[in-house]
């Protein structure tokens, strides 16, 4: 008994020695040849539903779907054996030991007890299947894609270069997958497939082409789910998959960049902010596209619930992330919208929301600032949920009554009553600010009301959100400092706060900068198309640099040199000013002496 408890203990002993000699080397190993294997298999994927092929290659698509899922139940459990601690592996690898499981029942369940489902034997079990497989790929690549953070050290890439080089692959892979014979009805060219795809990833709104007639729905679902990884960065839903999903370590680089982009004081907060945000931006979408498909099911619009429920999430993440995009070209108005406020109130409280920032929502809804307000009453909002929401609603009062007396006997003069016309001027300098969805014709707008339409998108939305622009606290920091300037003060203050001059320089850098590049793209444009009005080329450049989406539809007409300009402003425009120029300039270190000041007039 002895002796045969010593050779367990001995051998227990050596396999302890095995796996902590070679974890390391096959963990290697293993994460090549996941990283090759999740890349075929995401071609294949792609090249299914992208391609029309034939049966034989459909079924050899099967086949390297199904040797993948064998890999990854194989590459689990080889990574559980070499774990000397299984159940913390289990709890950190969670939701990949729950995917395993349910692809495990599933293949017993089907292939060896023949169990009959209803919805697997269905003629779309193929389409149910794939698609489960895909999205299955798309987070074990997300997980993979923040999990080399860790190496990305040795390269020396700040979080600007990151964000940058985040946004120009999610760019590229919405280029090829809208080129796609099976993503549009008659094919696309390749400027129109990039201005789409830069479009949808920076959230801009602006298109060339219809989105209804051009592209098939697997086009329109791609074309939505580039506006989803591009509202929120394709970087930031790696690094939700991986610390929220699997319970993995996020590289420090990824938590910087976490950090500078929600605007957070701390390395420690930017990770459970991350959280909080993703988990919000999907309730707030699952509430909001439940509003619309209840709408619209209650008034007949739809005649399928399918389609009822596609365009119903197509609104509401276009909607929220300030997307602008849309499935009828005319106006929202053609949806059943028409003289019915409920689901016009819910897209702009979807618009007002993404625009407002997260930040901003946390602080004003979260169940446990309210709680603690409550609690302490000496407590309040942020100074910048203070002010995110009085230059909010300033603007918004303030834009609404102009473009009243401006627009009533013009494009709103189609209004019948005093309340739409009021309704539809709220609703129209919501959206125009950050979404570009449109209930009015731009074209047939005075040019008064288009000049503070383009004031309105310079502005745009608010920090940490899925708006463009300057941003209103931008905005507010330089409207106080030109106050206290003409007041002779010395110092900026709000609400017994003191706003410190790095913070005006950098508001006046954002602004200064954002305005000489649209003013170069307005000058690069006049030389492209020398035939387009200043105020069209005005109007074009600072809705694709601010991202807001809005268009007279000339764009559609203009040549590749134009549209290559409107998309580097889509894409700057979305980067932000400051983190462009960060990305790509070498920052030198302060000397600690000092020259004298320099006095000159100014003025």
């Amino acid at each position: 008994m002895l002796f045969g408890k010593s050779r367990n203990e001995y051998a227990h002993s050596q396999l302890k020695i095995h796996i902590a000699q070679n974890k390391d080397r096959v963990r290697r190993i293993m994460q090549i040849c996941s990283l090759i294997v999740s890349l075929v298999t995401i071609a294949c994927i792609i090249c299914y539903h992208g391609l029309y092929i034939s049966l034989e290659t459909k079924e050899i698509i099967r086949a390297i779907i199904f040797g993948s899922m064998v890999f990854y139940v194989l590459k689990y459990f080889l990574f559980m054996f070499y774990s000397l601690h299984r159940k913390e592996f289990i709890k950190k690898s969670w939701f990949e030991f729950l995917i395993i499981i349910i692809l495990i029942l599933q293949f017993l369940s089907v292939s060896v007890f023949h169990f009959s489902w209803k919805i697997l034997n269905s003629e779309n079990f193929e389409n149910y299947y794939l698609l489960f497989i895909q999205l299955y790929f798309l987070i074990i690549v997300l997980i993979e894609l923040a999990k080399m953070s860790s190496s990305l050290g040795k390269y020396n890439l700040s979080p600007p270069v990151l964000m940058v080089a985040s946004f120009l692959f999610l760019i590229l892979i919405g280029t090829i997958l809208l080129s796609m014979p099976r993503m549009t009805t008659n094919g696309i060219s390749l400027i129109d497939a990039l201005f789409t795809a830069t479009s949808a990833s920076c959230i801009t709104g602006l298109s060339v082409v219809s989105t209804s007639a051009t592209f098939t729905m697997r086009g329109q679902i791609v074309i939505m789910l580039l506006i989803q990884l591009g509202g929120m960065s394709i970087l930031s839903f790696a690094t939700f998959f991986t610390t929220f999903l699997s319970r993995s370590y996020v590289g420090l680089r990824y938590q910087y960049m976490i950090r500078d982009m929600m605007s957070t004081d701390h390395i420690s907060d930017s990770v459970s902010l991350l959280r909080s945000i993703v988990l919000t931006t999907f309730i707030i979408e699952l509430s909001g596209a439940a509003l619309l498909f209840t709408y619209w099911k209650t008034t007949g619009f739809f005649v399928h619930d399918s389609q009822n429920l596609f365009y119903s999430l197509f609104y509401t993440i276009s909607a929220f992330n300030n997307g602008g995009f849309v499935l009828i070209d005319e106006s929202l108005l053609d949806l059943g919208l028409a003289h019915n406020y409920f689901p016009q109130v819910i897209i702009m409280i979807l618009v007002f929301l993404g625009g407002i920032g997260f930040l901003t929502i946390r602080d004003f809804f979260g169940v446990s600032y309210i709680k603690e307000r409550n609690k302490y009453h000496w407590k309040s909002l942020m100074p910048q949920t203070k002010v995110v929401l009085i230059t909010t609603f300033w603007i918004i009062a303030i834009g609404s009554v102009l473009f009243f007396f401006i627009e009533r006997n013009r494009t709103l003069s189609l209004q019948t009553t005093l309340f739409d016309k009021i309704f539809t001027s709220i609703f129209q300098i919501v959206t125009c600010r950050t979404s570009g969805f449109m209930v009015l014709d731009v074209n047939n707008m005075a040019l008064a009301s288009i000049i503070m339409i383009i004031v309105l998108m310079f502005i745009g939305g608010s920090p940490s959100s899925t708006a463009g622009g300057v941003k209103t606290t931008t905005f507010f920091v330089l409207i106080r400092s030109v106050m206290a300037t003409i007041q002779g003060k010395k110092r900026i203050e709000f609400q017994h706060k003191t706003i410190s001059f790095n913070l005006v320089d950098k508001a006046t850098s954002i602004i200064l900068m954002s305005f000489t590049f649209i003013l170069i793209s307005c000058f690069c444009m006049a030389l492209a198309e020398p035939d387009v009005p200043l105020v069209e080329a005005i109007f074009e450049t600072t809705s694709a640099f601010t991202t807001c989406g809005l268009s007279t539809g000339a764009c559609a007409n203009w040549g590749t040199a134009a549209k290559l300009i409107l998309i580097v402003n889509m894409y700057c425009g979305r980067i932000g000013t400051l983190t462009l120029a960060f990305a790509l300039t070498r920052h030198k270190k302060e000397s600690q002496h000092q020259y004298p000041e320099l006095y000159m007039m100014v003025g």
